[in-house]
């Protein structure tokens, strides 16, 4: 089965990233946050109830209100954390507490000594947030800023030790087959 419609991501950039990390076949599931998100999980209408998901969102300050029934399966760094929500449904949170993806690429492009302005980005949180805040659908109207964010996001996960590595690690095995992960790959 194809499991990439069941990786949700919040935002435009967090579905660059994890389109470039983890190329889908297909494409995966974009919703406008992580109060949709769980949503999408929690609702017994919806798709998602009960059955495999993996959600990456930012690790915002206000978490939705079905955060507090996720469990800490391993915090792989101060940016990165896998959570998993009952059977099958696991949620990776990035960046560090109260700070969102944007945060988690610095953090990212530095542990890799990658200087953000070598690809045209700016080099500090509040510029990077107003480019990718202005991401949107129309690639077109964003081609440079998305090229650039592309050619980043390989380069860092090209790294092993790089927090997107270990993310684009765990979407492989979920794509797998959710049903079959072995949570201590997850711990690794």
């Amino acid at each position: 089965m194809n499991w990439e419609l069941h990786i949700l991501t919040e935002c435009h950039i967090d579905l660059l990233l994890v389109e470039t990390i983890s190329p889908p076949k297909t494409r995966y599931n974009k919703q406008k946050n992580c109060i949709e998100i769980f949503k999408m999980l929690e609702n017994e209408k919806r798709q998602f109830y009960n059955n495999p998901a993996f959600g990456i969102i930012d690790n915002d300050k206000d978490k939705p209100k079905g955060f507090s029934s996720c469990v800490l399966l391993r915090e792989h760094s101060e940016v990165l954390s896998i959570y998993k929500r009952g059977n099958y449904q696991y949620i990776a949170v990035v960046g560090s507490k109260n700070k969102a993806i944007e945060d988690f690429i610095l953090k990212n492009a530095e542990k890799c000594n990658i200087s953000l302005s070598d690809y045209g980005l700016p080099t500090n949180l509040k510029e990077l947030l107003s480019i990718t805040k202005h991401l949107n659908n129309k690639r077109e109207d964003n081609h440079s800023n998305i090229t650039n964010f592309i050619r980043l996001f390989k380069a860092i996960n090209k790294n092993k030790n790089s927090d997107f590595y270990k993310l684009s690690e765990w979407i492989k095995l979920f794509k797998e087959d959710p049903r079959k992960i072995n949570i201590e790959l997850l711990n690794k």
